[in-house]
């Protein structure tokens, strides 16, 4: 945890210390609150619409894309907003900030690594379900790790400090936490690793298969959807690296959470883009004309 100023517990006082030469803002402070707020309608919006689409292309409700999970990830973190996430640390008042944020913090968090968990099996069960020559050794051992390491990332608060409510209470001065940067570093390599097996896991997959040039190309595009968010993985563990060097965790996480989120979203849209397929060849036959009613079928 991040070493602060436990003295500094009045209402008039932030979280921690400014810089030299700079005076605590208490009214009317420094904000980038704005942009959390509108990355999470816009975000929310997409992949609703995207999920919107599965369910009326399937008939069915898929609970599998994690859009619950996301819609409480982005949620709590509008109560972020509320308690601090924006401004600076030390334009923060630590009864505002104290016993609150970090603990709303946690269960974004854990709500984050169900929905990428959830996205991410959901992409490796369409696999299984609509392709022949599926390596099922290699898909069931990518499903055991993404699950095993994704329950880690998300519940890792229950055993990062002891006693537990040292992780959100300042006050607590007894006791010891773990580095969370550290865990949050791994977690994200773990999901760049898995990111970089789903978007290979059709390449081999496609290799031994029949079909034109322009039917094999698209429809290894829509299952190496999945690995689209792979860039955007790796960006996100930057942006928790740099985050981990600072202090200001309140306003270098709206950096760092932004990128959080759009891994988030984008898996949901990710989950979805496989059967887009049907839809354009029901309602856009002229546009989707070829065959591919097997795997079709398997969707």
């Amino acid at each position: 945890m991040p070493p602060f100023d436990l003295s500094l517990r009045e209402e008039n006082v932030g979280v921690v210390q400014p810089p030299p030469g700079v005076t605590p803002n208490f009214i009317n402070p420094s904000s980038l609150q704005h942009i959390p707020l509108i990355a999470n309608i816009v975000l929310i919006s997409v992949s609703a619409a995207f999920v919107v689409l599965r369910l009326y292309t399937t008939g069915l409700i898929i609970r599998s894309v994690g859009v619950d999970d996301s819609c409480a990830s982005s949620t709590v973190k509008f109560l972020l907003i509320r308690y601090g996430l924006g401004r600076h640390l030390w334009d923060v008042p630590f009864s505002t900030f104290n016993d609150k944020f970090l603990k709303f913090a946690a269960i974004c968090v854990t709500f984050y690594g169900l929905s990428i968990m959830l996205s991410k099996v959901s992409i490796l069960l369409l696999f299984l379900r609509s392709w022949p020559q599926k390596p099922k050794r290699a898909i069931y051992a990518t499903i055991a790790v993404v699950v095993l390491y994704s329950f880690i990332g998300s519940f890792y608060w229950l055993f990062a400090c002891q006693p537990l409510e040292k992780f959100w209470d300042l006050s607590i001065t007894h006791g010891s936490c773990s580095e969370w940067p550290k865990i949050n570093i791994f977690s994200g390599v773990m999901y760049t690793v898995t990111d970089s097996i789903i978007l290979l896991l059709p390449i081999c997959m496609l290799r031994k298969v029949q079909l034109p040039k322009w039917e094999k190309f698209g429809l290894g595009f829509v299952l190496m959807t999945g690995g689209f968010v792979l860039v955007i993985s790796i960006i996100r563990v930057k942006t928790t690296v740099d985050m981990s060097r600072s202090l200001d965790i309140t306003w270098e996480y709206v950096y760092s959470g932004i990128w959080w989120m759009i891994e988030m979203h984008i898996a949901i849209v990710c989950a979805c883009l496989p059967v887009a397929r049907a839809f354009l060849r029901k309602h856009f036959t002229s546009v989707v004309g070829y065959n591919f009613n097997t795997f079709v079928q398997g969707i």
